[in-house]
């Protein structure tokens, strides 16, 4: 997915739902002069991430949840961490990639848009969210910021894991009326079989065309 994204050369990148950086070390394998801001609530992970990142230039770690409104709530962290979320899992959840919640982790999350401007942060050319479920809840904090964003790149759901998450279609319907149109499903998307997640890149209209003249 991030090949795509060669016409755009991002120079900013914003990671949200950084987890260990794994994202961010592939990001910066395809464009080694960008600039990423990584944004990671859980402990347990921003320690691996710093450990992971530590010997690359450009990565900036902000310890901190986001959603729609500023509050104090709690991580429900599962017994594969990765898979842990601010909203509950349900039943299909649980069957599907056998997992239990362990523990709640109390985190505190913003609005974009208001760290951003608190922070003086960069414009992003691209947002990257995997915040399981909760990534609809992201972007209405962060209506400003993709106002002048080329690209977004996240994980849609198409059944409920976890209660009350955002599924695909209310997510490419969101992006639309906030300009983006969907670009490419992730590989690995399943074909002729029921769909179940799968990583898709929204870019703005006409960005890739104008990007792909120029160069």
């Amino acid at each position: 997915m991030l090949e795509l994204l060669r016409p755009l050369n991002p120079q900013v990148i914003f990671d949200v739902g950084a987890n260990v950086g794994t994202w961010t070390l592939l990001a910066k394998t395809l464009f080694p002069q960008t600039q990423i801001h990584a944004f990671e609530p859980l402990s347990q992970h921003t320690e691996e991430f710093r450990q992971a990142t530590r010997a690359l230039g450009g990565v900036h770690l902000h310890y901190i949840g986001l959603g729609s409104q500023p509050a104090r709530t709690v991580m429900k962290v599962t017994d594969f961490s990765d898979a842990s979320s601010l909203l509950p899992l349900t039943e299909t959840g649980k069957k599907q990639w056998h997992l239990e919640q362990v523990a709640e982790v109390p985190i505190q999350i913003e609005r974009l848009d208001d760290w951003v401007a608190q922070h003086r942060l960069p414009t992003p050319d691209l947002v990257k969210l995997d915040v399981q479920g909760f990534e609809l809840e992201v972007l209405r904090g962060a209506e400003k910021t993709l106002a002048r964003t080329k690209a977004v790149l996240l994980e849609a759901s198409f059944q409920n894991f976890y209660e009350g998450q955002c599924r695909f279609d209310e997510l490419v319907s969101w992006l639309a009326q906030s300009g983006f149109r969907l670009r490419a499903l992730g590989h690995g998307t399943a074909l002729g079989h029921p769909l179940v997640q799968a990583d898709v890149l929204f870019t703005r209209a006409d960005e890739m065309g104008a990007a792909t003249q120029a160069r």
